[in-house]
């Protein structure tokens, strides 16, 4: 059952439009000033709201009370009805967030049908919100590499222009969230972008998506994009016959323009293969490969990104965690997490401070992660970063050993920076060079 809320300071309006909606089957509430408006708007949270535009004895007129409307909930439909319609009343009232304007005496089935309409209105406004965030769920792009603090600078940049762009980077780097992120303050960002997985489809499905059949013209992937952003996944895996046919959608927008169609959309490619290494190998075609990286973004491993771990570890363990004790990373288990490899990169990261919350969802207090919290096993850590002592050096062979380990992994940590590395193992610079050298160590 719809619940209508019904502002108007004449009584027996209220109880006239309420009559009408109750024979639908609908459950109203009356205010006849702005105070009963926005007070009833917050109580009972209505489905729509028929407002008057003139309201005497009252804080605020309608088009006020509208606007306080549209700061509370913005998606609840609003028809403003008026005994002194104007042209320009009806303009403020649209421009100011109302579905509709309605002058009285109005016609009962008029209000029914427009009652009706902007209901079916906002629910599609909501389904299609809801669908947006389970899209594009609502996650920001955080980190203190430079490759982050570049990136979010080329997103601003990317947004603004339809330039093809290509992504490329090993799996869980963070290709999809960047496209996303780029269509959120993009011109399209009010639309569900266009999502293509080409790991996902069959030749059948290919030859729908890149058909040149008049009469199944709006299957075609370009045409579906249409005034929307077309992110394409794994785009190394199309094969060769319908890449030409790709290329040739690139190349002849007067294929379109033959069938009405002006395109306007922004097209965005993600790839987890180097396309070079696959134009050699003869898996791509070199032609398409330069139509797609008009723009060209490369995201690095994880390992390349060690500032980002820290952000990234913040950012998800309060995601995760929904209750109101606080948990943290200790220095040791930072330092642990910083110098492991991270094969997964990113998702992997995530994946395991979702299992760290899990595993330490019993306590009752605020809890500093330390290396024994951790949701990793610890094989993980022995196997890709740990080198087994070997006992048959000699004491001063075996400290050089893990000296030249323990401060190549710090180096790794810190991205080469000399200063971090020394300010981390509590060497002055002029020493840790000399260490270095001794140990025959380059920084690069």
């Amino acid at each position: 059952m719809f619940k209508v809320l019904i502002i108007d300071d004449e009584k027996d309006i209220c109880f006239l439009i309420s009559e009408i909606l109750k024979d639908e089957k609908y459950l109203t509430y009356s205010a006849f000033n702005s105070n009963e408006a926005i007070s009833q708007f917050i109580k009972y949270n209505p489905d729509l709201v028929i407002l008057d535009v003139w309201l005497s004895n009252s804080k605020l007129d309608g088009i006020e009370i509208l606007k306080e409307f549209k700061k509370i909930s913005s998606n609840v439909p609003v028809i403003i009805i008026s005994g002194h319609g104007t042209v320009d009343l009806a303009v403020s009232s649209i421009k100011n967030g109302a579905y509709d304007f309605i002058e009285k005496p109005f016609n009962s089935d008029k209000l029914l049908i427009l009652a009706k309409r902007a209901i079916e209105s906002s629910k599609l406004l909501n389904e299609n919100k809801n669908l947006k965030e389970l899209v594009i769920p609502d996650i920001d792009l955080v980190g203190n590499s430079n490759f982050i603090n570049n990136t979010k600078k080329n997103i601003e940049i990317f947004s603004k222009s339809n330039s093809r762009l290509l992504i490329e980077g090993p799996f869980g780097v963070g290709k999809k969230l960047i496209a996303n992120q780029i269509h959120k303050i993009s011109k399209y960002s009010n639309k569900i972008p266009i999502y293509i997985d080409f790991a996902t489809l069959n030749e059948n499905n290919l030859e729908v998506l890149f058909s040149e059949d008049i009469k199944n013209l709006n299957d075609n992937l370009f045409i579906r994009s249409n005034m929307n952003t077309l992110i394409l996944s794994n785009i190394d895996l199309i094969p060769l016959k319908f890449q030409k046919q790709f290329l040739f959608f690139i190349e002849n927008s007067e294929f379109f323009k033959s069938a009405n169609i002006d395109l306007d959309h922004k097209i965005i490619t993600i790839s987890e293969k180097k396309l070079e290494e696959e134009i050699v190998n003869g898996n791509f075609l070199s032609r398409l490969y330069e139509r797609l990286k008009v723009d060209h973004l490369v995201c690095p491993s994880l390992s390349k990104r060690v500032p980002d771990i820290v952000p990234i570890l913040n950012y998800y363990i309060s995601k995760f965690n929904s209750r109101s004790i606080d948990l943290s990373f200790s220095k040791s288990a930072i330092s642990k997490l910083e110098m492991f490899n991270w094969p997964g990169n990113v998702a992997q990261l995530v994946n395991y401070v979702e299992k760290t919350v899990i595993l330490n969802q019993t306590a009752t207090d605020d809890l500093v992660l330390d290396v024994d919290n951790l949701a990793l096993e610890m094989g993980d850590f022995n196997k890709d970063q740990i080198n087994l002592i070997n006992y048959d050096l000699s004491l001063k062979e075996a400290r050089m050993e893990f000296e030249k380990e323990y401060l190549v992994s710090q180096i790794r940590r810190f991205s080469g920076n000399i200063s971090k590395v020394s300010e981390f193992t509590g060497m002055e610079r002029t020493a840790l060079y000399r260490k270095l050298k001794s140990l025959n160590i380059s920084v690069k």
